[in-house]
């Protein structure tokens, strides 16, 4: 169970808030010096919340805003909250530039304020038990430049793309940008651009109406751009995002305003914005599927996501770790380690999980042996397999490849490539690949 870090050098109001939190069922630790504070953010778990006074007074001069600058520059992202009875603006908008979750006046911290924090941890706790993704901490050297990159990145508001092949986890070294700042989901706007095509109310979806704008709108209600007000706009796939959602959102992107559904009222916004993709976008600039305007207001800089094939000293390190979340008796033998190795894994991260999960699931005995991997074989995936892939030319001639060597069997070289179906479908029609009438199915 997580708890609560109260630090606040008057005792008397430290001992009375970690009571009030005790008697709510919250378990509470409090402490008076920097020193001590110090030494329970670095014990403290990933899910504790700090309750912090602004105004320590510590013998160097330490006060709240430094512990959590102190904090964010070594890596600790707790949720963090700052107390004052006397705080300035000045302070409040420093702190939480720097991530804080809330600047709280000390009359304000009553029993609803408590009750809040008690929410926040069951959903944070919650949230660990339902996240199925469990992440191992690459320690290539590509991922620790990319690491030290982010940590770069989340100091700034740089307009970010990450670009990576599906399955190399893209998406989470964006979640992990996001806590380095203090965000965690329900935070920021998160927006799923491979839906947006099939979404009937998408201008809705991001402006949000005004009371009474159709029969059933009772109250005002905010849309996605709201949501990323003061945070961030987090376009998931944006290579993915139809032009005609580029060019609703450019306008918002340049000036940081929007007009809710029924409303005549210009409303203002500020957010970062950070994007992923699976491809370069300049392609899709070059291509017409996306606008000049609309690549050059996302995109100031790119993250390049090595494939899992790339980065070959993470391989085993991984799957020893996705095994042993699954059943800690199981071991990988030195055959089967050497099998994962070798395979060229074009599914990347995703597919090693799936490999392992199956392993674990289908097989008894304390070790798994290279037959338990369910991984291809056969010479024709194989020699799939070892295509490379650095850019759309070299994708395009992977999937001819792939449905060269199958008979053009979508399904065979679907498996091959370690996609689905339907993905391979939309590449086919993307690239304008000529599949033969044999070949339809």
């Amino acid at each position: 169970m997580s708890k609560v870090i109260v630090i606040d050098d008057v005792k008397s109001y430290c001992q009375g808030a970690c009571e009030r939190l005790t008697d709510m069922g919250i378990e509470a630790v409090g402490c008076y010096d920097v020193k001590k504070a110090k030494w329970l953010i670095e014990r403290a778990g990933k899910n504790d919340v700090l309750l912090v006074d602004l105004m320590l007074e510590d013998e160097d001069g330490t006060n709240g805003t430094d512990i959590l600058r102190w904090m964010r520059d070594n890596g600790h992202h707790q949720m963090f909250f700052l107390m004052t009875g006397f705080g300035s603006m000045e302070n409040s908008i420093e702190t939480l530039e720097l991530g804080a979750k809330s600047y709280i006046p000390k009359e304000q911290m009553d029993d609803k304020f408590y009750a809040r924090i008690k929410e926040i941890m069951q959903e944070q706790e919650l949230r660990d038990k339902r996240d199925s993704r469990l992440m191992y901490r690459r320690r290539s050297p590509q991922f620790a430049s990319l690491y030290e990159s982010l940590k770069s990145y989340a100091r700034t508001d740089i307009r970010l793309v990450v670009v990576g092949e599906s399955g190399t986890g893209r998406g989470h070294l964006v979640e992990d940008l996001l806590a380095m700042q203090g965000l965690h989901d329900g935070d920021y706007a998160r927006v799923p651009c491979k839906a947006l095509e099939e979404m009937e109310h998408v201008e809705e979806y991001f402006f949000g109406h005004h009371k009474g704008s159709f029969p059933s709108a009772v109250k005002s209600t905010d849309g996605m751009l709201e949501m990323a007000n003061d945070s961030f706009l987090f376009l998931e796939n944006v290579d993915e995002m139809p032009l005609s959602v580029q060019k609703m959102l450019t306008g918002v992107l340049t000036n940081g305003e929007y007009v809710r559904i029924g409303s005549n009222r210009k409303r203002c916004v500020s957010f970062k914005v950070v994007s992923t993709s699976a491809i370069d976008l300049e392609v899709l600039v070059r291509r017409g599927k996306m606008s000049q305007e609309f690549f050059d207001l996302i995109c100031e800089d790119v993250i390049h996501v090595p494939p899992l094939r790339e980065t070959a000293t993470d391989i085993v390190p991984m799957a020893t770790f996705f095994m042993e979340s699954l059943d800690k008796e199981r071991k990988l033998s030195k055959e089967a380690a050497s099998k994962l190795e070798m395979y060229t894994w074009p599914g990347n991260v995703r597919e090693l999980v799936k490999v392992i999960t199956a392993a674990i699931k289908k097989y008894d005995g304390d070790t798994i042996l290279p037959e338990h991997l369910a991984i291809a074989a056969d010479p024709a995936t194989d020699s799939v397999q070892s295509l490379k892939l650095h850019g759309e030319e070299e994708e395009k001639a992977r999937i001819v490849k792939a449905l060269e060597s199958f008979g053009y069997n979508r399904e065979k070289s679907a498996d091959a490539l370690g996609i689905s179906r339907r993905n391979l479908f939309k590449r086919i029609k993307y690239f304008g690949i000529e599949v033969p009438e044999r070949g339809r199915h």
